[in-house]
């Protein structure tokens, strides 16, 4: 029973490891595009990770700081804002204005990671 139990333990730690590495991939295809799949993708796995993780410290409570929660909200509102730009800026002629928005854009993403 003991070697089944190691071995589902192995399984799991395999499993949360491989979706670290994907994670860490669509973090980058997300940084790289802004595509919301990416984001979408990256939510995914990382409640997959949290079920895997919780399966395996049941005991453990999870405490998450409120710094925490609200950077990611002005994370996804920053998103949310950059999408919406990318469809007014299709429209509108090539100025300075749009490009310094884009550099505003730039530089809080770089602030925020």
């Amino acid at each position: 029973m003991h070697k089944e139990i190691e071995k589902a333990v192995l399984r799991i730690t395999q499993a949360m490891e491989k979706n670290r590495k994907a994670y860490t991939e669509a973090d980058k295809n997300y940084k790289d595009t802004g595509h919301d799949r990416y984001w979408n993708k990256m939510q995914k796995l990382d409640d997959e990770y949290e079920e895997l993780k919780a399966f395996l410290l049941p005991n453990e409570e999870i405490n998450v700081n409120t710094d925490t929660i609200k950077l990611n909200e002005l994370r996804e509102k920053v998103r949310c804002i950059k999408s919406k730009w990318e469809y007014l800026r299709a429209d509108l002629p090539y100025s300075a204005e749009s490009v310094g928005i884009d550099d505003v854009f730039r530089d809080i993403k770089q602030l925020l990671n």
